[in-house]
């Protein structure tokens, strides 16, 4: 029988520690050809696109959306985004399969972008318009046995900690052992799962935090504190993050990239969480380039873009993805598959640069963790059953 988890059960189901190896397991699988993903695909109808009926009550829902209603958005970032226009909706969907696991996954999520300019940079800020001032995402996890629904869960915490446990893998095959300073750049999710996976592994014992926007990064720093038991300190400039850190964490919804060249120090590593905010300039710098996944599909792309008309100002996310992606020499970098199958090695010296560019999701992501989960939150007794035969048919199709 399917088994619906909610966002609190997820999170019981599965330590930070537990996504770094069922993360280590999944890009072994991966780089042994072992696994399958499709491409995301971002479906989009920007906001002038609408009927007019849909417009104004979009457009009442954007004008009531309160300030304060995403926990992690302070409310200069929210007024920010509501004030920018040019809100486009994007349906993302992206497969993928792990045999070793049994199950295929599909995540399916609604977005509403912006694009506001926020401390001299273009930003993306999701807007909760959902009721309940929520968002809608969920994951469907499917038997490769049989076919049938095995369970059913929303994505708020599985996607922020596959992502964290990923950029921890990172740090686990290269930053230097005896590392304990951090730097972070970003006071989202995604950047607090990167931490909190980072210290499930390592022994920290100092990290920066920076984000443009004071009041999100010192939330971040008392959240984070609190959540690790190491002190996290707020900075007020994204260099400041990276005086004497061993390991640098980026995971921002900036559009360009956010560190430079001159701040890096030997010995650091890098996690850059996304091909906008890294800088193919500063490569360089390290021996050699570790992506979790290269280009796949006979395409460059890594998202599979679909507008409806035209939109307003500049490019979808996943239009400027595709675009950054054509100024990276893909064939040159290695992957994280490739360390895990002894196709190529990590770090050689303690004072050399290591890279690690986590710069695509993927559907088998969330076939692993999906998978350990289910497993976790029935031993836990977690969970609702539900009746398989709501998402069976006697017919095909």
């Amino acid at each position: 029988m399917p088994l619906l988890l909610d966002n609190r059960e997820v999170a019981a189901a599965m330590r930070a520690d537990e996504y770094v190896e069922t993360m280590e397991q999944a890009f072994r699988e991966l780089g042994a050809g072992r696994a399958v993903n499709s491409l995301r695909v971002d479906t989009c109808v920007p906001f002038d696109g609408y009927t007019p009926d849909i417009k104004r009550a979009t457009a009442a829902r954007i004008d009531a959306l309160p300030l304060d209603a995403d926990p992690v958005y302070a409310a200069p970032t929210i007024e920010a985004a509501k004030k920018a226009g040019d809100v486009v909706y994007r349906l993302k969907t992206v497969t993928g399969g792990l045999p070793a696991c049994g199950m295929m996954a599909v995540r399916i999520s609604t977005h509403f972008d912006t694009q506001p300019e926020i401390a001299g940079v273009l930003r993306r800020v999701k807007l909760p318009l959902a009721p309940g001032w929520q968002f809608m995402s969920m994951i469907v996890l499917l038997s490769l046995e049989t076919g049938e629904v095995l369970g059913m869960l929303p994505d708020s915490h599985i996607q922020k900690m596959r992502v964290g446990g990923t950029t921890a893998l990172g740090v686990k095959l290269l930053a230097r052992p005896e590392s304990e300073t951090v730097g972070v750049l970003g006071s989202g999710a995604q950047a607090e799962a990167a931490l909190e996976c980072t210290a499930a592994i390592m022994k920290l014992r100092r990290v920066r935090i920076y984000s443009p926007t004071q009041a999100n990064r010192e939330r971040f720093a008392r959240t984070m504190s609190e959540r690790i038991g190491v002190e996290v300190i707020a900075v007020d400039s994204a260099q400041r993050a990276f005086e004497n850190a061993d390991i640098v964490l980026a995971a921002t919804s900036s559009y360009e990239p956010v560190y430079d060249a001159e701040w890096l120090l030997p010995g650091m590593h890098l996690g850059i969480g996304t091909l906008l905010e890294d800088d193919v300039r500063t490569f360089k710098s390290s021996r050699q380039i570790v992506v979790s996944l290269k280009p796949f599909g006979d395409t460059s792309d890594f998202v599979q873009n679909f507008v409806m008309g035209e939109k307003k100002r500049g490019a979808t996310f996943g239009q400027l993805i595709n675009q950054k992606a054509q100024e990276f020499d893909w064939d040159s970098y290695v992957e994280l598959g490739d360390l895990l199958n002894g196709r190529a090695t990590g770090r050689n010296s303690a004072d050399e640069i290591t890279h690690h560019l986590n710069n695509n999701g993927c559907g088998m992501q969330f076939a692993a963790a999906g998978a350990r989960i289910l497993g976790n939150a029935r031993r836990m007794g977690l969970g609702t059953e539900l009746s398989g035969d709501f998402f069976l048919q006697k017919e095909h199709t």
